[in-house]
């Protein structure tokens, strides 16, 4: 179905207070026209409350302008959820393609609100999410989340000229984040960096992030999830410098991603990783599958025997 004008009929705001709900309906109403762009789904508003603050929207329409309705976001990448054997299956809702072009689904706007206040009440540092929300037409709907954005915060990308070596050390305390919310916390997912005019990182981007648990998932579920999520960031740290034509990065970059769990990581650990699991158990889809067979993958990839080996003793092994 292709993508058309329909007219918003109402605006849900949930949780955020009075003064950023009203700034985040005026935006909605007026259709775009005012803000700074910041990315291809958000927008940067003056906070109504905060002073060097801005009011970020994330699924405040298509690249400043309007949500369209009827047309699906295909950007990928597809979200996959594992069963108890280590099985893949799509996770729909949690996936872009889900949403509608400059929009977010109903699944990410609440999983990036309550994950980050989760990671709030540990005391770790993310981005505030400070509420989320529903724009409706007659025909359809979608959603969106409200965040505190200091505007002296920037991403921790690839620098256009210099040394990459930033970009690389945010790449690994990335992972450092990620496998102490797995292992500490049951939160498996990906995500990225902010770093503060004073230095500091804050999380951002909660909402590919799954509530693991051993009633649910197992040990195969927890480290497929992991898995899952460390391919996704050994894929965007060798698309970031491509994008910012940067064709002088280490030729072995996501070894960076993967020091974290093992700290002598070379280039054929995630070729195995690649090739021996990815591949084979992450291609949907799966029209044979055999938990014995991903088992022995794992335990033949050193990947898969260090993430075995870090998953809580409370989930039950196969």
């Amino acid at each position: 179905m292709s993508a058309t004008e329909e007219p918003i009929v109402n605006i849900e705001i949930r949780h955020a207070s009075a003064a950023v709900a009203r700034r985040a309906k005026a935006w909605f109403e007026a259709g775009g026209k005012v803000g700074a762009l910041d990315g291809s789904r958000s927008i940067l508003l003056p906070h109504p409350e905060r002073s060097g603050f801005a009011l970020k929207i994330k699924g405040a329409g298509y690249r400043g302008g309007a949500i369209r309705f009827g047309a699906f976001c295909s950007n990928g990448p597809k979200a996959l959820a594992f069963d108890f054997d280590g099985r893949a299956v799509e996770d729909v809702a949690s996936g872009h393609d889900a949403a509608y072009l400059g929009g977010a689904s109903f699944q990410q706007a609440c999983t990036e609100f309550s994950v980050t206040r989760r990671l709030e009440a540990l005391g770790m540092p993310v981005v505030p999410c400070i509420g989320y929300g529903r724009v409706d037409t007659a025909r359809h709907s979608s959603w969106f989340s409200l965040f505190d954005w200091h505007r002296s915060w920037s991403a921790v990308s690839v620098p256009r000229t210099g040394p990459m070596d930033g970009y690389l050390a945010g790449n690994r305390r990335l992972t450092e984040a990620m496998l102490r919310l797995a292992v500490e916390h049951d939160l498996v997912g990906y995500c990225s960096l902010v770093r503060t005019a004073e230095g500091n990182f804050l999380l951002k981007d909660m909402h590919p992030f799954r509530q693991m648990d051993p009633i649910t998932g197992s040990q195969l579920s927890w480290v497929m999830q992991m898995i899952f999520a460390l391919n996704i960031r050994c894929q965007a740290i060798r698309y970031f410098p491509t994008a910012a034509m940067r064709g002088d990065g280490p030729a072995d970059i996501v070894v960076h991603v993967l020091q974290p769990l093992l700290a002598d990581a070379a280039q054929d650990d995630y070729e195995a990783m690649r090739f021996k699991i990815v591949k084979p158990f992450m291609r949907l889809p799966l029209e044979t599958f055999d938990p014995r067979r991903l088992v022995a993958a794992l335990r033949q990839t050193r990947v898969g025997s260090a993430l075995m080996e870090r998953c809580p003793g409370r989930y039950p092994r196969w």
